[in-house]
C-alpha cells in the first residue's frame, strides 16, 4: 500500500462540483490521484514510439542481382 500525503488544493468551484458529480464526494481524493497519475506519469507503448519514415527511395532486393 502506498504512502499518502495530507495537504490543502485550491481547486475551482466549478471542477470540484464537477469532480464531485462524476467520483463522488468520498472519492475526490481518488478521482484526482489517478488524473494526476495519467496527466504526469505518461506510460509509453512500443506502438507509435518511431516516426515515420519515407520509403519512397527503397530499392527492391532484385535491383542488386
Amino acid at each position: 500500500m502506498s504512502e499518502y500525503v495530507r495537504t490543502t488544493i485550491k481547486i475551482r468551484e466549478d471542477l470540484f462540483q464537477r469532480l464531485k458529480k462524476e467520483a463522488g464526494a468520498r472519492k475526490i481524493s481518488e478521482a484526482i490521484n489517478r488524473i494526476l497519475e495519467e496527466r504526469l506519469i505518461k506510460k509509453k507503448s512500443l506502438f507509435g514510439t518511431m516516426p515515420e519514415v519515407d520509403t519512397s527511395d527503397i530499392r527492391d532486393h532484385r535491383d542488386r542481382i
